[in-house]
């Protein structure tokens, strides 16, 4: 809190309340994960759960949302997200592999520059289907890569390549679905790609980058 009001006074860098909240989320649970004993928790699901971390928290008043579905038996789940703070402005992505018992295989969060809120949706797709082409045990596997964003699911799917600002991009994640095979891209409403969303901010304010597999930490 006292680094983002000295950013405010000597350096004019508007904070929002949100990422300020981030911030400080972000923080406390890399101090607790590297500096306190005993979790063996990884940093995603700490970051998700902190309210039932921490004592003396009333609990909060929710909106009722769409929850995550698993999916089939034999199916695996990727949801991705892009956050562009700003039109353009700092984009972030981040994204959540599960399987039907809802056990996270793989979360990113990552900050790749100033772009609009389109190339960050599209380049989310692109950086999941890398990462399962990363992972030769998922070559093969029936895998459903989820965004938010109709416009970016579109541009995959149509045939054409809907922007030429993404043709290279687009053309990658068609090539690397080739060779997955059985993997799609499809489109799902933000609530239920909430966990996808909290990792994408993360992404745009700089709040520290890593892709995690099984519990260890690729930076």
């Amino acid at each position: 809190m006292w680094e983002n009001r000295n950013n405010k006074v000597f350096k004019n860098k508007y904070v929002s309340v949100d990422q300020a909240e981030e911030d400080v989320k972000f923080r406390v649970v890399w101090w607790f994960k590297h500096y306190a004993k005993g979790s063996k928790d990884t940093v995603t699901a700490m970051l998700l759960n902190i309210k039932d971390l921490c004592i003396d928290v009333k609990p909060a008043i929710r909106t009722v949302s769409t929850a995550w579905l698993p999916p089939a038996l034999i199916t695996l789940k990727f949801n991705v997200y892009g956050s562009a703070l700003g039109k353009p402005g700092q984009v972030g992505i981040g994204g959540v592999l599960r399987d039907f018992k809802g056990n996270v295989l793989c979360s990113f969060s990552l900050f790749i520059g100033v772009h609009e809120s389109n190339t960050a949706e599209i380049k989310a797709i692109q950086k999941a289907c890398a990462l399962c082409v990363s992972n030769y045990s998922l070559i093969g596997r029936k895998i459903e890569v989820i965004s938010d964003s109709n416009v970016a699911v579109s541009w995959v799917n149509n045939g054409g390549f809907g922007n030429i600002n993404h043709v290279d991009t687009i053309y990658d994640i068609r090539s690397n679905l080739a060779i997955l095979a059985a993997t799609v891209v499809s489109f799902a409403s933000r609530d239920s790609n909430h966990m996808a969303d909290r990792l994408a901010k993360m992404g745009s304010s700089k709040m520290g980058e890593f892709v995690l597999w099984g519990g260890c930490l690729v930076l």
